[in-house]
């Protein structure tokens, strides 16, 4: 599967993705490690840390994704706690980003492919 839409939309679709897959980690829904393999793997892209359209919170958020489980191997007394802690932070600065975002400047569009080429 594919997801496409112009760059002044990708604060908006991150920032609820974001916020979705930390909602999920909180409810113990989705593991923590999840966020190294989502969301996280976007830190260290040169084209994502360089963006001009992504905030610097938003930016903060993504990178934060591979350290969410690092709190249990931590400190296994207390790494649940600040586990839920950093993951209630994180969504507080996305609930920002999505609060700060200027509606009128942004179309919402979003093209979706589901090709059979799309499924390796």
């Amino acid at each position: 599967m594919k997801i496409e839409t112009n760059n002044v939309n990708a604060e908006f679709y991150l920032a609820s993705l974001a916020l979705g897959i930390l909602e999920a980690m909180k409810l113990e829904a989705v593991q923590p490690e999840a966020g190294i393999w989502s969301l996280g793997r976007l830190q260290g892209l040169h084209q994502f840390e360089h963006s001009l359209v992504l905030s610097e919170d938003l930016k903060y958020v993504i990178g934060c994704f591979d350290e969410i489980d690092v709190w249990s191997s931590l400190d296994p007394k207390n790494g649940l706690e600040k586990q839920q802690a950093m993951i209630e932070e994180l969504q507080v600065l996305c609930l920002n980003v999505l609060r700060n975002l200027s509606y009128k400047e942004i179309s919402l569009t979003i093209k979706l492919s589901m090709e059979e080429h799309d499924l390796d």
